[in-house]
């Protein structure tokens, strides 16, 4: 048997830190359409290359006249317009659309009576002064100004602001390239003929959207079969070809978990495990200067510590903050009683294990639990755990935050009414 007595176990915090320690990026740079860049990083400041507006320009719907034809006049008196000629006199004057040439002010159209034929018959409140109700050439920006600075990443509105200072191309980060290897004997591709004791391998459809949505480009392996030559073959592979690899199973401490001794003999192991599960047999390595995060098998555990992991590198990466967001919620109702036998059923656990139940390893031990945040009348959010302490996918994807419920005999969960720290699960892009 393999010994596993030197494995590094740490916290979700501790492992968090170690990734974003232990990882050194130096993005490239590309230029992009600005059609294209949404949801991109901004690699440059984003300048203007015109003034904005370019003439003087109206506000609002209005009717453009001449400030002289006001300023010698007493406070609330009005001009006699019956003699006023459109296009000399006064004209329209649109939303956001250059001034009639020649007049300096603007009326807004609802302060003016016009007849049926768009003769002014009356104006009924004079402007304040010159250049009322206009917007001055360059009062948006000016030529050279920044309108975006490096490092934000590029809303749809951004995207609009960008371009109206007539940029029609940004320069933007290159997409960190993130490898998922799955490895397994049992795993096999999604559509054939599945062999007794088979399962189909999912994940790389769930890693590459969650990759791409957070601002990466997947790259996705085929399935590695639990050989240790295979196995060093393609984690010195990913590594050269990718920013971060994402290695699925063989982490753990079965007879064909090959991983992890692996990576000790080519590469360096910062750690083995966390004090959480599901994911227990979550890992970071570096081989060849390339970050390495081993995530569990099975999908319910693979999806959340792909969040709690993978995503902070990414976010490193792309210069933006790394660190999940925590917010204080009421906890609306009780947590399922049990637990998961790869967590020990720490909640009202029996005093004697079972051989199922994984021994505590390292004090203090977290189960990972999935919960939906929702505003209440009170000005403060809810949460509600899931039905079952290990949901299934459809209900899992309903929830939208994960709290840390630490585990042992006598330990009591928190009680309904009680303000719990919660984090979210990351957004994307």
């Amino acid at each position: 048997m393999r010994d596993h007595s030197s494995h590094i176990q740490v916290s979700k915090e501790q492992a968090i830190e170690i990734i974003l320690g232990s990882c050194q990026f130096s993005p490239q740079v590309e230029e992009v359409p600005i059609a294209d860049a949404i949801g991109r990083v901004l690699a440059e400041d984003a300048v203007a290359q015109i003034n904005k507006p370019n003439a003087l320009t109206c506000s609002m719907d209005s009717i453009a006249v001449h400030w002289d034809d006001f300023a010698a006049l007493e406070d609330d008196v009005l001009p006699d317009v019956s003699a006023w000629q459109k296009g000399v006199d006064w004209d329209f004057a649109n939303t956001g659309v250059a001034m009639p040439e020649g007049f300096d002010t603007a009326i807004v159209i609802e302060n003016v009576v016009l007849d049926e034929n768009d003769v002014l018959k009356e104006i009924l409140t004079a402007p304040s002064a010159r250049f009322a109700g206009t917007h001055a050439p360059g009062s948006s920006f000016t030529s050279g100004a920044v309108l975006v600075e490096a490092g934000s990443v590029i809303s749809p509105l951004l995207a609009a602001h960008i371009a109206s200072g007539n940029n029609a191309s940004v320069r933007v980060l290159v997409k960190p390239k993130v490898a998922f290897l799955p490895t397994g004997n049992e795993l096999v591709p999604v559509g054939g003929e599945i062999e007794a004791g088979k399962n189909i391998e999912t994940n790389s459809l769930m890693m590459k959207g969650k990759i791409e949505q957070w601002g990466g480009e997947a790259l996705l392996y085929p399935i590695t079969p639990d050989d240790p030559e295979a196995i060093e073959a393609v984690l010195r592979k990913a590594a050269a070809e990718a920013d971060i690899v994402v290695l699925n199973a063989g982490s753990s401490k079965g007879s064909d978990d090959w991983s992890l001794e692996i990576l000790e003999r080519i590469g360096t192991v910062h750690y083995h495990q966390t004090n959480h599960g599901p994911g227990h047999h979550s890992s970071f390595s570096v081989l060849d200067g390339t970050p390495v995060i081993g995530i569990s098998g099975p999908p319910g555990g693979a999806a959340f510590t792909t969040d709690f992991y993978l995503y902070p590198a990414i976010q490193k990466y792309l210069g933006q903050d790394p660190w999940p967001v925590c917010v204080t919620a009421r906890l609306a109702q009780d947590f399922p009683k049990g637990g998961h036998p790869g967590v020990g059923k720490a909640i009202n656990a029996p005093a004697k294990p079972k051989g199922e139940v994984r021994p505590r390893e390292g004090g203090v031990f977290y189960g990972i639990k999935q919960m939906k945040m929702r505003p209440t009348d009170e000005g403060v959010f809810a949460v509600y755990p899931t039905t079952s302490s290990h949901p299934d996918p459809v209900e899992a994807e309903h929830a939208n935050v994960y709290y840390a419920l630490k585990n042992g005999p006598g330990i009591e969960p928190p009680k309904v009414g009680d303000l719990i720290n919660v984090y979210l699960r990351p957004y994307s892009y």
